[in-house]
């Protein structure tokens, strides 16, 4: 009997060997640490964040957490907001509407264990709803003339009435769903052989990844005689990835900035562009309206931004017929090769296998459960 091959052939899988690598831990002078404030208040009622670390050498990735600061927001009549840290170096607190207005005034307070930090008093701008976003497809060129990229453009439009900002900022998180290649019609494990119920599917088939898009939009009207932008081009999505094969969405946040704060992310976008190798400026090095309220002249990075919001998503579930032919799951047959990866193994419903990565999506990044938002 076919099952009984397998079980034969799978007691003879060999052992998976373990390696180990010593990590490489670099020297890290502490005078080269500069503080690094993050923060930011919209007019929309929730948590709100402030993150503090120190900055780090160029061949560390992430900054140091600073942990055991006090961190207030404080409006213009001295009303004050207290922040917990609720991990290393972040710092939260819901804050209620009645707190949060526009044309306000706010400003940041971080005492640490040697020094105060303070914000200069920003005025919340209102901001206008996001407008049309909508994408078309595009094509992009490569230095190889046989191989071009396709995917969709995000775009969206800027519509400001009398009374709202003139300079803008938008940040994008993406989430998508996609399937495993393969649904689990059989599985072999250290108890033996299993078959799903006839007509279920299995639990490891549909997932969903989310991630923050970490590049810097920014727009302003201070320079056209009009009040409108149209066609700014947001995210581009390839087909380089996963990601438009079942359904996309993209969540814009639409943030008002004032003239400085305009300046501070023009200033990181530009640098953030330029940089190109480990040996050149780094974005982080920008300093923007936190100083110390003792020693102006250190250097302190980041910026407390105060900003009106406004949020639209937008759903994609169109079937793009640009993605490549790939072979990563062609399945085999059990008697030919065993797999590489250990218990359990997956089977097709022909009793075929594959690589995990082919039945369990979990193993491309993602998670089994769907997000609330979700259409």
């Amino acid at each position: 009997m076919q099952v009984n091959k397998i079980i034969s052939i799978l007691i003879l899988i060999i052992t998976v060997l373990e390696g180990c690598v010593d990590p490489f831990y670099p020297d890290i002078d502490d005078n080269q640490q500069s503080i690094v404030i993050e923060g930011t208040l919209t007019d929309k009622e929730g948590y709100h964040y402030v993150r503090i670390s120190r900055s780090v050498p160029y061949n560390t990735r992430k900054n140091a957490p600073l942990e055991g600061c006090s961190v207030e927001i404080i409006d213009n009549a001295e009303n004050t907001i207290h922040f917990y840290e609720s991990e290393p170096g972040l710092y939260e607190q819901w804050i209620d509407q009645e707190f949060l207005k526009t044309g306000k005034q706010y400003k940041l307070r971080v005492a640490t264990s040697d020094a105060v930090y303070e914000s200069k008093y920003e005025t919340m701008l209102p901001c206008p709803p996001v407008q049309n976003v909508y994408y078309e497809i595009k094509e992009k060129e490569t230095a190889d003339p046989d191989y071009t990229i396709y995917g969709i453009q995000f775009y969206t439009d800027l519509v400001v009435q009398e009374g709202y900002a003139k300079n803008y900022r938008w940040e994008l998180e993406e989430t998508w769903e996609y399937h495993a290649e393969y649904l689990i019609f059989n599985y072999y494990d250290k108890t033996g052989f299993h078959q799903l119920t006839h007509g279920r599917t299995d639990s490891l088939y549909y997932c969903w990844s989310s991630e923050s898009i970490h590049e810097i939009y920014t727009g302003t009207i201070n320079y056209i005689t009009e009040d409108s932008m149209s066609r700014i081009p947001l995210r581009y999505v390839s087909n380089e990835t996963n990601r438009l094969k079942v359904k996309y969405s993209l969540l814009i946040k639409q943030y008002s900035l004032n003239d400085t704060a305009y300046e501070y992310w023009n200033k990181l976008k530009k640098e953030s562009q330029e940089t190109v190798g480990l040996y050149e400026t780094q974005p982080q090095q920008i300093r923007g309206n936190i100083s110390n309220i003792n020693d102006e002249n250190e250097i302190v990075l980041g910026f407390f931004n105060v900003s009106g919001l406004s949020e639209k998503r937008i759903f994609v579930s169109e079937r793009f017929h640009f993605f490549p032919t790939t072979y990563e799951c062609e399945p085999w047959n059990p008697f030919l090769a065993m797999p590489k990866s250990p218990v359990p193994i997956y089977f097709t419903s022909d009793w075929l296998l594959a690589n995990r990565e082919c039945f369990d999506c979990t193993l491309r990044g993602g998670t089994i459960y769907k997000p609330e938002f979700w259409e």
